[in-house]
C-alpha cells in the first residue's frame, strides 16, 4: 500500500526525515498521534493486522479479526449483534472505543455504538488495521475513550482487475463477493459488492426459539486522482443493508406473545472526499469532509396479556391506555406501583370496562423500535516539519450530529460539535522521543473539555526502546443519554380496535403507559491511563510488552432502555493488568503470531463485568507446506465472558494455481468449540461443537 495513500486515509501525514530516523526493520504506523512513526516512537501500545493476517486466520467478518489484538473482548453477545469491545466491561452497550474507516467516525451518536453487521467493506479490501490500544482523545476527541480502531482499505491505484469470491458452510452460510477496479489517466477507482448470511446461534433454544439469522449486504466505492499541480484528491462511498432476526425483548417479557419474527432493518448511506496538498517538502495540508446516513427499525409485533388477570384479552389494551399514563405518572414512574394500583384506580378501571365491552379475546398490536442518525463532518489537518527534531500536527474539526425517533426521542434532537487538536513530536536527544498532544472541543450537549496526552520513547539500543506514556480521555453522553424522552406508539390493532384508537384506549396515537425521560445532568464519562511499555525488534522477533493501570469514573453504567432509564453517573471501574504481542518469522514459508492478557478489573456494578476476562489470548500460524498450499491455524481464549469461558480453535487448509492471468484460491476452514459454554449469556448457544465453510475465490 502506498504510505502517502494511507496517510490521507488514516488523517495522518509522514514526512521524510521521520523516516530516516526509523529504522528499516521497525513497522510504521500512521493512527496514535496522527503522524507517520515508527512503532518504537508512538505514545500508545499499537497492534497492526494486516492482509496477510486476514487471511490466515480464515475470518468471515471483520470483527471477528479482532480477536488478534491483546485485551480486546470480541464475541456475539446479543444474538447476532457483535460486541467489540478494549478492556471490555458492559457486553451489550459497547460504547467506549472509536472505529475509523478510512477517517471516517462510523461511531454512531444517537445512541452511541458501533454496529459492526453494517461496515461497508469487505475483509478482502482491507489493507491494514491499526489498533491503538489505549486511551486516544488527546488525537481524535471525545469517544476515543480506551483505543481506538482505523480500518484502511486497500488504495485504487495499487490494485487493478477483478475479483469474485463465494463461501459456503454450516450454519446457513452464504457468503458473495465481487470487486472491479481500473486506472484511468492519472485516477484510479475500486468498487466491490458483499453479501453475507448465516444463521446465527441455533434456533430452538430460548428464547431463540426463531432463531437469530441475518443477512448484510453492502456496496463500497473509492477513487484517487492525483492533479497536475500534484494535489491528490480521493473520494469514497458505499452503504449498507442489514436484516437481522432478533431475540424477544428483555424488558418486554411478561407483557405478552409476540406474534411474528421481530426483524431489525437497518439502512446505511455515506460519502466523503479528502484533498491533500504538498506546499513544501516540509509542509502539507488536508482537507476532508463526508457524510453519513443510517435509519434502524425493529417491529415488535405481540399480543398483550391482561395486567389484571395475565391471560390473554382485550384487558391487555390497558398497556396502551391514556388513564395508564396518567397513574404511571401520579406514580413518579414506578412501574410495580403503577400495576399494582391499577385494580383500584377508578379511570383505569373504567378504560378496563370499556374494552372488555369490545368482546374480542385478544389486544394485538406492532410497535417500533427505530432511530435515524445523520452525520456531517468537516475537518482541517496541517503538518509542518519545523526543525530536524520538531514535527507538529494540528488541525480544526467541525461536526453536526442529529438523531430522529420516535420511541427513544419524541421527535428530533441535534448536537453540534467545535474541536481543535494538536500533536508535537519533538526529538530533543537521540535516544529520546517525546510526543505532546491534546484535543479541545465544545459541543452543544457537553460544554467544554480538553484531553491531554504525553508519551516518552527511550531506545535504550538499536531495536530496543522503554515507553512510558500517561493520557486521559471522556466519553460524551450521547444524543439518546441526554435528551431520552420515549414514547413508544402501537400501530395495526386487531379487531375493533384499530378503527376508533381514541375511543377504545383515550387518545390518538396510542403510546405504551411507560415513558421515561432524562434529566439533561449527565456529565462524560472519564478514564485515566498510565502504562510502561517495551518494544523490541530484534532477528526475526517483534516483542511489545505493555503493563498499564486505568481508573474510569462518572461512568454510565444503569439500564437506559426506554421502559427502564436508570442513567446516572455512579459507575467506577479499574483495570490494571499486562499485555504482550509477539509476532516471529522464522522463514519465507511460515510465520506465528502470539497475543495475551492478564487484566485485573473491579467495579461497582456488576453489569462493567460481564465483558472483562482476566486472562486471554490468541495464537496464529502459517505454513507454506508446498507450492501451492499452505495451511494455517488459529486459537483463541478468554476465561471468562460473564462466567462463561469461551475457547476455540480453528484449522485452514488452502489451494492457490496461477491459470495465466487468473488466480484461483480455495480454502477450507473449520471452528472447534474446546469448551461446551454459552457466549456470555445463556442463550447463546450453538448445538454442533463445529463450525466449517468453503471457500473459492478468483482474481482476474
Amino acid at each position: 500500500m502506498r504510505l502517502w495513500s494511507a496517510a490521507v486515509l488514516a488523517s495522518t501525514v509522514g514526512l521524510s526525515h521521520a523516516q530516516e530516523m526509523a529504522g528499516p526493520d521497525i513497522p510504521r504506523v500512521l493512527t496514535p498521534a496522527r503522524l507517520d512513526q515508527p512503532l518504537s516512537e508512538v505514545p500508545a501500545s499499537v497492534t497492526i493486522i494486516t492482509q496477510d493476517m486476514i487471511r490466515a486466520s480464515g475470518a468471515r467478518e471483520l470483527y471477528q479479526v479482532m480477536r488478534l489484538v491483546p485485551g480486546m473482548s470480541v464475541a456475539k453477545a446479543d444474538g447476532n449483534v457483535p460486541s467489540v469491545s478494549y478492556h471490555g466491561t458492559q457486553a451489550r452497550d459497547h460504547r467506549r472505543m472509536l472505529v475509523l474507516l478510512d477517517g471516517r467516525s462510523v461511531y454512531r451518536p444517537g445512541l452511541a455504538r458501533v454496529n459492526w453487521n453494517d461496515l461497508a467493506i469487505a475483509l478482502e479490501d482491507v489493507e491494514r488495521i491499526e489498533v491503538t490500544r489505549g486511551p486516544a482523545a488527546a488525537a481524535y476527541g471525545a469517544n476515543a475513550f480506551s483505543g481506538v480502531i482505523n480500518i484502511i482499505s486497500r488504495d485504487p491505484r495499487d490494485s487493478e482487475g477483478q475479483e469474485a469470491r463465494l463461501r459456503a458452510g454450516n450454519n446457513g452460510i452464504r457468503d458473495a463477493y465481487v470487486s472491479s477496479g481500473w486506472h484511468h489517466g492519472n485516477g484510479a477507482f475500486r468498487i466491490s459488492v458483499e453479501s453475507r448470511g448465516d444463521d446465527g446461534y441455533d434456533a430452538g433454544l430460548p428464547p431463540m426459539e426463531d432463531g437469530d439469522g441475518k443477512r448484510a449486504n453492502t456496496v463500497n466505492g473509492r477513487g484517487v486522482w492525483e492533479l497536475d499541480n500534484g494535489d491528490v484528491l480521493s473520494f469514497y462511498l458505499g452503504g449498507s443493508r442489514s436484516k437481522l432476526e432478533r431475540a424477544p425483548e428483555s424488558s418486554l417479557r411478561g407483557l405478552g406473545d409476540y406474534q411474528r419474527l421481530a426483524i431489525q432493518r437497518d439502512d446505511n448511506a455515506f460519502a466523503g472526499m479528502v484533498w491533500e496538498r504538498q506546499l513544501s517538502d516540509w509542509h502539507q495540508l488536508k482537507v476532508s469532509g463526508y457524510t453519513q446516513y443510517s435509519d434502524e427499525k425493529l417491529p415488535l409485533t405481540m399480543c398483550y396479556f391482561d395486567p389484571l388477570t395475565g391471560q390473554h384479552g382485550a384487558g391487555g389494551g390497558l398497556f396502551f391506555s391514556r388513564e395508564m399514563r396518567d397513574l404511571y405518572l401520579a406514580n413518579d414512574g414506578d412501574i410495580g406501583a403503577t400495576l399494582a394500583a391499577a385494580s383500584n384506580d377508578p379511570a383505569v378501571q373504567q378504560r378496563y370496562g370499556t374494552l372488555l365491552s369490545s368482546g374480542a379475546d385478544r389486544f394485538c398490536g406492532t410497535s417500533y423500535l427505530d432511530v435515524r442518525e445523520q452525520r456531517y463532518d468537516l475537518e482541517i489537518q496541517d503538518t509542518i516539519q519545523i526543525s530536524q527534531w520538531a514535527r507538529l500536527v494540528a488541525g480544526l474539526n467541525l461536526r453536526y450530529d442529529r438523531a430522529s425517533s420516535q420511541t427513544y426521542l419524541s421527535g428530533t434532537a441535534d448536537n453540534v460539535s467545535r474541536r481543535a487538536f494538536a500533536n508535537l513530536a519533538l526529538k530533543p536527544l537521540s535516544r529520546l522521543t517525546a510526543n505532546l498532544g491534546g484535543y479541545w472541543e465544545y459541543d452543544d450537549l457537553n460544554g467544554e473539555h480538553f484531553t491531554p496526552r504525553i508519551g516518552l520513547s527511550w531506545r535504550l539500543m538499536p531495536g530496543h526502546h522503554l515507553r512510558w506514556v500517561y493520557a486521559r480521555g471522556l466519553r460524551s453522553p450521547d444524543v439518546y443519554e441526554d435528551q431520552a424522552h420515549s414514547n413508544a406508539p402501537i400501530s395495526r390493532l386487531n379487531g375493533p380496535f384499530g378503527d376508533r384508537t381514541a375511543d377504545w384506549l383515550g387518545w390518538d396515537p396510542a403510546y405504551f403507559f411507560v415513558s421515561e425521560q432524562a434529566d439533561g445532568n449527565l456529565k462524560p464519562e472519564r478514564i485515566r491511563s498510565r502504562e510502561w511499555g517495551y518494544y523490541g525488534h530484534f532477528g526475526d522477533v517483534e516483542l511489545d510488552v505493555r503493563y498499564f493501570q486505568e481508573e474510569l469514573w462518572d461512568l454510565i453504567s444503569g439500564s437506559i432502555s426506554p421502559v427502564n432509564f436508570d442513567a446516572d453517573n455512579s459507575g467506577k471501574v479499574t483495570h490494571r493488568g499486562t499485555e504482550a504481542q509477539l509476532s516471529w518469522r522464522p522463514g519465507a514459508r511460515h510465520w506465528l503470531r502470539l497475543s495475551g492478557a492478564h487484566i485485573h478489573t473491579r467495579s461497582n456494578s456488576a453489569t462493567e463485568l460481564r465483558f472483562a476476562a482476566r486472562d486471554s489470548g490468541s495464537a496464529l500460524w502459517e505454513w507454506h507446506a508446498l507450492r501451492n498450499w499452505w495451511l494455517s491455524s488459529g486459537y483463541y481464549l478468554a476465561r471468562d465472558y460473564n462466567n462463561h469461558p469461551y475457547e476455540r480453535l480453528d484449522l485452514q487448509l488452502a489451494y492457490r494455481r496461477a491459470l495465466g492471468p487468473t488466480h484461483l484460491e480455495a480454502s477450507l476452514l473449520v471452528q472447534h468449540f474446546l469448551e461446551n459454554e454459552p457466549v456470555v449469556f445463556a442463550e447463546n448457544r450453538y448445538r454442533a461443537d463445529e463450525r466449517f465453510w468453503l471457500t473459492l475465490a478468483l482474481r482476474f
